[in-house]
């Protein structure tokens, strides 16, 4: 049982979240702590062929690191990671007594020549080496085997177990455990890295613990289970339990202090954990990346995610490919019609009048006296879109989005709204919409706001031939998600930086829309620049 060991990889696999920006500080406080608190293998982060910089976890040279790591902490083992094709061995140099002590290696099928030349050649320059396929989960029990036999006449430090897709269940992670187990030399450590897609990071754990005998296991875990999607198993968590189950090792109270200090104040801005696109995920044997980008579309219920996930081919599951992901989201997307006699409908409802757009963010509430003093004196042509505020009866409501069309529906009903409809053709809406306009042809080619619903209607009315409008509630995205929405039921969890990267697309587009229909902000907009600057994009 005490042949149990804890690598925290924090710094390393928790830096997907947050693009590796730590800050130095930041880099120095945490492995400091973590080696105070005990933890076995503290893992500092990638080592790449890549510019330095030293406010992330990204290292070009191994002597970039050492200055994070001293004094070094005689308990601790401190590694990095090198994924295979991403930097040479003849730029790793030599270990010292004063650098780190391991570099794992990660791979895939395809690189296992490449992952044992480069591990051959840091086992000559004195490092320990961690051996790390990728989704061992996709092995065949005979691929498994062949690539023991690989290890054992390596004789690496470790061989890591990899369940990237976070789907294993306790059987099936026992199968595989005891299959690498009763066949790799005894003296390689088995490690176990996973993702808690499913909630089974932890319980996972537990099992291999009472089951690794006099073999010496490796369980990666990182501080507050910090990791894009759904994150992966946590230290405190981990630690606590070996504290309390075999026996007294690390200082808890640490970590919880790291927790509260560090790692807290990025999950606000950088959300991860556990929800139902993830779930599905795993159930459907997808890297988790693929619903993290349909999830941040923020334009599809669950059962649509679902359906998107069902088109991705078998072979493409398992290595995330943003390329595809994107085509198959449009694809789903698109649902071509001939819209000529709607948009000469429309066109014909809005004749003589001004255009008073609302968009649901929050300034449709906090300045709801002004709008209605506008509506009260130029009684304009009012589009609501995607919602209706309680006390704006509009004269068109656009629907862009699956998900919005599934919430006005069940609130409303669609036979009784309060005025006409129009969706997009991507929207499933049956008989009871009578106008329906191309999808494909108002969505934009910046994938990070291909079709955002203003915008859409933005791109709608200028086709209309439409040259002027009044919009309120096109707020801009604040990263406190409770400043976005004038309604809490429309608020959307996603990744607070992306957010950021979203306001500073939408700008550089309504600078397109301007320069051919004039726009006059009634609320307070992080896009009108009569107002604002640059900064006001980063609030």
């Amino acid at each position: 049982m005490n042949r149990v060991s804890v690598l925290d990889c924090t710094l390393r696999d928790g830096g997907y979240v947050n693009d590796f920006n730590f800050s130095s500080r930041t880099i120095k406080t945490m492995i400091s702590k973590l080696g105070k608190a005990h933890i076995d293998i503290i893992e500092c982060g990638f080592i790449r062929d890549t510019e330095y910089d030293r406010e992330r976890s990204v290292f070009s040279r191994i002597e970039q690191i050492t200055p994070f790591i001293t004094p070094k902490k005689k308990h601790s083992m401190y590694v990095g990671m090198i994924v295979t094709g991403t930097i040479s061995a003849s730029k790793i140099s030599p270990r010292t007594k004063d650098s780190i002590d391991g570099i794992r290696i990660t791979f895939h099928k395809k690189e296992m020549d490449e992952a044992f030349s480069l591990g051959y050649a840091l086992m000559d320059k004195g490092y320990e080496v961690f051996m790390q396929p990728v989704g061992t989960t996709t092995y065949t029990d005979a691929e498994i085997l062949a690539l023991v036999e690989r290890i054992n006449e390596m004789k690496p430090f470790a061989f890591y177990l990899v369940d990237t897709l976070g789907k294993l269940y306790a059987k099936q992670l026992l199968k595989l455990f005891y299959l690498v187990d009763d066949n790799l030399d005894e003296e390689i450590a088995i490690g176990y890295h996973s993702h808690n897609n499913l909630q089974l990071a932890f319980s996972n754990a537990q099992e291999l613990i009472a089951s690794c005998g006099k073999r010496k296991l490796f369980i990666d875990a990182s501080i507050l289970g910090m990791g894009r999607g759904a994150g992966n198993l946590c230290t405190e968590i981990l630690t606590q339990y070996i504290n309390e189950n075999i026996e007294y090792r690390y200082h808890t109270e640490l970590l919880i202090e790291l927790v509260d200090e560090y790692i807290s104040p990025i999950s606000y801005i950088h959300p991860w954990g556990y929800n139902a696109g993830y779930f599905l995920a795993a159930t459907n044997n997808c890297h988790p990346n693929y619903v993290g980008f349909l999830m941040n579309k923020q334009t599809l219920n669950i059962k649509r995610i679902y359906q998107v996930l069902k088109e991705i081919p078998e072979e493409e599951r398992a290595l995330y490919n943003e390329k595809l992901i994107n085509s198959l989201y449009q694809k789903f997307q698109e649902n071509e019609i001939d819209d000529t006699e709607t948009i000469k409908a429309l066109r014909k409802m809005m004749d003589g009048k001004e255009i008073l757009i609302t968009a649901p963010g929050k300034s449709i509430l906090d300045e709801k006296e002004e709008i209605q003093e506008y509506i009260r004196q130029e009684n304009p042509f009012i589009i609501c879109v995607n919602s209706m505020p309680d006390y704006i009866v509009p004269d068109l409501l656009f629907i862009s989005n699956q998900k919005r069309f599934h919430q006005i529906k069940k609130e409303y009903g669609m036979k009784n709204l309060p005025s006409p409809a129009v969706v997009t053709s991507n929207i499933d809406a049956g008989k009871s919409i009578k106008y329906i306009v191309n999808y494909s042809e108002l969505t934009m080619s910046d994938t990070m706001i291909s079709d955002n619903a203003c915008l859409m209607l933005f791109n709608l009315l200028q086709k209309m031939g439409i040259d002027e409008i009044h919009v309120a509630g096109f707020d801009g995205y604040h990263t406190n998600v409770e400043r976005n929405y004038y309604a809490r039921n429309l608020i959307n969890n996603t990744d607070r930086e992306k957010l950021r990267q979203i306001n500073k697309h939408i700008q550089k587009y309504m600078e397109r829309i301007e320069s051919h229909m004039q726009v006059h902000y009634l609320t307070e907009s992080m896009y009108d620049r009569s107002r604002n600057d640059v900064q006001s994009i980063q609030e």
